[in-house]
C-alpha cells in the first residue's frame, strides 16, 4: 500500500543510573567507592535509502524507542550505552515537529542520517565524586531522561522528470516505455491510483521518471485524485506535460493544467517544463501541424509531438529532456534545503544532530533567575540536567546541589534580588529551600 504520509513519536533511551559501591576486600577494611557510571541511553536516528518509496512501515507502528542505557556497577565498571533505533525511511522524507509545523529535516540524499532524539546522559557512579572534602560519597547520579517528540512524516518522492496531465493522455504507456517501471495502463480514466517512480537512460545518462494521478480542472482544491499526489512532482527537475493530440480541446486542455500547477504551488510552475502532444499514432500529419502552428502562435512555446505506442518521437524527446535535466539540485530547491534549520551546505549522506533546545540553552553559569507568586524560578539548562539526575531522597546528593548553588553565585544572587531564607527555589521540576 502507498502511504506518504505518518504521524509517529520517538523516544529516546534513558541514561543508566550509576552506581553507589565500595571497595570490599578482605585485607582492604576501608576501601574507597568504585560505583561506576551509567551508560548513555541510544539515539533515535532516521536514515533515508534510495530501494524504499512509500512510509507504509509507519502506518500501523506509532511508537519508537531506543534502548535504556544500563546502569553502572561495582569496581568502576561502566554500563553499557543503550543500542539507537535506526528508522529508515524513503528519499525525500520530510520530519516535521507534528505540534510546532517546523521542518526538523529533509532527507534528499541515500544514506543520509539525521538523529533527531538524543538519549539521556548516564548518571556518575560514587566514584566520580571524590574530592579533598567528600571522600566517602554515598550518593550517585540517577541517569537522565531521553528526549521524546511527535512527528509527522510527509514523503515527496525524489525524480528527474515529472509526467503531469489530463487523465488517459497517455502518461503510464509513456513511463512504460522511457523507463522500467511497470504501471497498471488501460484505455479509462484514473487508471494510476498512485506515483509509479521508473528509471531510464539516454545516450548514457540515467533518468527518474514520475507518474502521478491525471489531474483535472479543480485538482488544487481537491477535485480528482491527482491533487493528493502533486507534492511528489515538486521535487522533480523537469516536467512533462502529456498534452492529449486526440483531445478535442487540447489548447484549452494545457491551459487548464498549467493554471492547476501554478495554484498548488508557485514553485512548481516555474519549473522547466516542455509541452508533448501524445497519442500521433492516431491522428494524421495535416492535424498534427495544424495544432503545432497553432500551440506555438499562441504560447511561443516549443513543443514535442510523440507516439507511445510505436515509439515516433520518443528517442528525440529523451535526448532533449537529458540536455535539459540539470546535474544539480535546481537553485530554489537548494535554497528552500539550506534554509531548513538542521541541514549545512553541501551536505551530503552525512549524520545531522538535531538540537531542539539550542535556542534556549544557556552558557554553563549564566543562570536566569525570576520571582514569581510562589517561589524563585532558576533556569539554567546544565544546572536543570543535574537536578534531574539528582536523587533528592539522599540528603548527601541534596547538599551536593546546594553546594553548586553557592559555587555559581545563585545563593548570592538570590539574596541580592531579596530572596529571604525559608523561601522555595524551583529548579527544573524539583523545588529546594533557600537557606542564606
Amino acid at each position: 500500500m502507498f502511504v506518504d504520509e505518518a504521524v509517529i513519536s520517538v523516544q529516546a533511551g534513558k541514561g543508566g543510573d550509576g552506581a553507589v559501591s565500595f571497595r570490599r576486600e578482605k585485607y582492604v577494611p576501608k576501601g574507597g567507592p568504585d560505583g561506576g557510571n551509567g551508560g548513555d541511553g541510544g539515539d533515535v536516528v532516521f536514515r533515508a535509502v534510495h530501494n524504499a518509496h512509500t512510509l507504509s512501515d509507519y502506518r500501523s507502528a506509532k511508537h519508537f524507542a531506543a534502548q535504556d542505557g544500563q546502569k553502572g556497577a561495582s569496581q568502576n565498571r561502566t554500563g553499557a550505552n543503550g543500542e539507537d533505533i535506526v528508522l529508515t525511511v524513503p528519499v525525500g522524507t520530510l520530519i516535521r515537529d507534528e505540534h510546532t509545523k517546523k521542518i526538523l529535516a529533509d532527507l534528499v540524499s541515500d544514506g543520509q542520517k539525521f538523529t533527531i532524539a538524543r538519549g539521556g546522559r548516564g548518571g556518575k557512579g560514587n566514584a566520580g565524586f571524590v574530592s579533598s572534602i567528600r571522600q566517602a560519597p554515598s550518593f550517585a547520579e540517577k541517569g537522565d531522561r531521553g528526549e521524546c517528540f511527535d512527528l509527522e512524516l510527509e514523503l515527496k518522492l525524489v525524480a528527474d522528470v515529472a509526467l503531469v496531465g489530463y487523465p488517459s493522455v497517455g502518461k503510464s504507456t509513456f513511463i512504460s516505455v522511457v523507463s522500467n517501471a511497470k504501471p497498471k495502463i488501460a484505455d479509462y480514466p484514473f487508471t494510476t491510483l498512485v506515483p509509479n517512480l521508473g528509471v531510464g537512460g539516454v545516450d548514457g545518462k540515467e533518468l527518474v521518471f514520475i507518474d502521478v494521478p491525471g489531474l483535472v480542472e479543480g485538482a488544487s482544491k481537491g477535485k480528482g485524485l491527482g491533487h493528493q499526489f502533486l507534492r511528489h512532482i515538486e521535487r522533480a527537475k523537469f516536467v512533462l506535460q502529456l498534452i492529449d493530440a486526440t483531445s478535442n480541446t487540447p489548447l484549452q486542455d494545457y491551459e487548464i493544467i498549467r493554471e492547476e500547477l501554478k495554484k498548488f504551488s508557485k514553485n512548481l510552475a516555474e519549473k522547466p517544463f516542455v509541452p508533448v502532444f501524445t497519442k500521433i499514432d492516431l491522428t494524421d500529419g495535416e492535424l498534427e501541424d495544424f495544432l503545432v502552428q497553432e500551440f506555438e502562435k499562441k504560447y511561443k512555446q516549443k513543443i514535442f509531438k510523440v507516439s507511445a505506442a510505436t515509439h515516433e518521437g520518443m528517442q528525440e524527446l529523451l535526448r532533449y529532456v537529458a540536455l535539459q535535466v540539470p546535474e544539480e539540485i535546481p537553485t530554489d530547491q537548494k535554497q528552500q534545503e539550506e534554509d531548513l534549520p538542521t541541514r549545512e551546505e553541501n551536505e551530503i549522506a552525512e549524520e545531522v544532530v538535531f538540537h531542539p533546545m539550542e535556542k534556549k540553552k544557556t552558557s554553563d553559569r549564566n543562570v536566569i533567575i525570576e520571582k514569581t507568586k510562589h517561589w524563585w524560578t532558576v533556569q539554567n539548562d546544565r544546572l536543570e540536567q543535574m537536578v534531574r539526575q539528582t536523587d533528592a531522597t539522599n540528603p548527601e546528593a541534596r547538599e551536593r546541589i546546594y553546594d553548586i548553588l553557592k559555587k555559581w553565585k545563585v545563593i548570592d544572587k538570590l539574596r541580592t534580588k531579596g530572596a529571604q531564607p525559608g523561601e522555595e527555589i524551583r529548579v527544573g521540576e524539583q523545588l529546594w529551600e533557600f537557606r542564606d
